[in-house]
């Protein structure tokens, strides 16, 4: 079997979906289009005649695959993109963890020889466009065979939290703990940001009220096309230009004691302890990653960063869907013949602070090691992008001084309606 990378990754940045998202006006397919540009660009592949190196491009676009989502988005965004009409594209959907099922996927097929030297993977989510669950039409008999509240992935948050006794207290420190790191990551590098080299800065019309204004502003890479913002404009909103380059969800100014007085969302009872402030956001953003053989590697003429060492999926009850991490880890570390102690950071997904604590503590995860540029509540989790959003993350980790003694990074997720994923990504010396 042949070896596989990840020689190259980029993503957006990741921005708060709602009224004030930076990319209200950006469709997701638009947010794909620039991943696969800068991809190419960073490759010297912009040349179409160059791009058949390419073999196939393994996209995600989970949940709401219709609409601006639709029409099998690793396809048409290739397309939308400018590239070459001779790379092939397909849409792959495991919910929350599409990302990085895209990107396992793909490193399959060019193991086993059926996926050529060179694949693009990765995924993207719109959720100011496509609420979660937009479009969705439940099969009468579900109820039958599982409980039909853990289709609502906060129901599953406030189950898990008292089932195994997580405490409201517990909730709020690991969500404002998590705003704290990505806090201290973004304000790294003189304030560059640790994923300064990750994120495409791109030019867009913003929503006046969400207008940040940052001194270390880049040069937009792309400039993102104007009709959603004209629409906006007939209507009489008001929007200014904005090169949106750092992700839009960190609260900065939280703490304790304003997210303990946050009200609860899903559950209303005197037990109920999931809130905004202690759940993961809804977002926009895209992320890819380039992978290659040896020989693919040599083509580009680029050095291999990091591969897959392992991959597993696992299934679980639906209304406890959270735990899914800590069923995923052990399995896909006996999959890979290795033992906890050898993975040197933990990039946990947190689609609730539930939920995270308890996989933080059945695993016994260092706190130190684990979402150290924090996660699903401070950067965001846009569903199809998030498994991508973090493999990107992470090839620059294994770049930055911080973690020169790290040999291996554990990547995994909670999937929506009973799933666990869990990748071990192994850097390449």
């Amino acid at each position: 079997m042949k070896e596989v990378y990840v020689v190259e990754a980029a993503r957006t940045a990741v921005a708060r979906a709602g009224k004030r998202s930076w990319f209200t006006n950006v469709r997701g397919d638009e947010l794909t289009t620039f991943v696969f540009r800068e991809l190419r660009k960073r490759l010297g592949l912009e040349d179409k005649e160059k791009q058949e190196i390419i073999d196939d491009v393994v996209w995600a676009a989970t949940a709401n695959a219709f609409m601006e989502q639709g029409l099998n988005q690793g396809r048409m965004a290739w397309i939308l993109s400018g590239g070459s009409y001779d790379v092939p594209g397909c849409t792959v959907d495991r919910f929350c963890a599409s990302g990085i099922n895209s990107i396992a996927f793909a490193t399959a097929a060019m193991k086993n020889g059926w996926g050529g030297d060179v694949q693009i993977a990765g995924g993207t989510q719109h959720m100011t466009h496509l609420p979660m669950g937009a479009g969705a039409d439940i099969h009468p008999d579900l109820g039958n065979f599982m409980e039909l509240g853990a289709v609502n992935m906060g129901y599953t948050a406030e189950i898990v939290a008292r089932r195994y006794n997580i405490t409201r207290e517990e909730q709020d420190q690991f969500a404002y703990e998590s705003h704290m790191k990505c806090a201290a990551a973004q304000d790294a590098n003189g304030g560059k940001g640790k994923t300064w080299d990750a994120i495409i800065p791109v030019k867009c019309k913003v929503p006046k009220k969400s207008f940040k204004e940052d001194p270390l502003t880049p040069e937009p890479t792309f400039v993102a096309s104007e009709h959603l913002a004209k629409e906006r404009a007939e209507k009489g909103e008001e929007d200014v230009d904005m090169v949106v380059f750092r992700d839009q969800g960190l609260r900065r100014d939280t703490t304790v004691e304003k997210l303990a007085g946050m009200p609860p969302v899903f559950m209303q009872d005197d037990k109920a302890t999931v809130t905004a402030g202690n759940a993961s956001q809804i977002n926009d953003a895209s992320a890819g990653v380039v992978l290659a053989t040896e020989e693919g590697a040599k083509k580009l003429d680029r050095k291999p960063v990091m591969k897959l060492a392992s991959w597993a999926v696992i299934g679980c009850e639906p209304d406890v869907m959270g735990i899914g991490p800590s069923l995923a880890v052990p399995k896909v570390l006996k999959r890979a013949g290795m033992t906890q102690d050898q993975i040197g950071l933990w990039e946990v997904n947190e689609a609730f602070a539930s939920q995270s604590v308890y996989v933080q503590k059945t695993l016994n995860l260092p706190k130190d090691r684990l979402n150290v540029w924090g996660s699903g509540i401070s950067i965001g989790h846009p569903l199809a992008c998030t498994g991508a959003r973090m493999a990107c993350d992470i090839f620059y980790m294994f770049q930055d001084d911080d973690f020169s003694d790290v040999e291996y990074i554990m990547e995994t997720m909670c999937i929506g309606h009973g799933q666990g994923a869990a990748a071990i990504w192994q850097r390449v010396k």
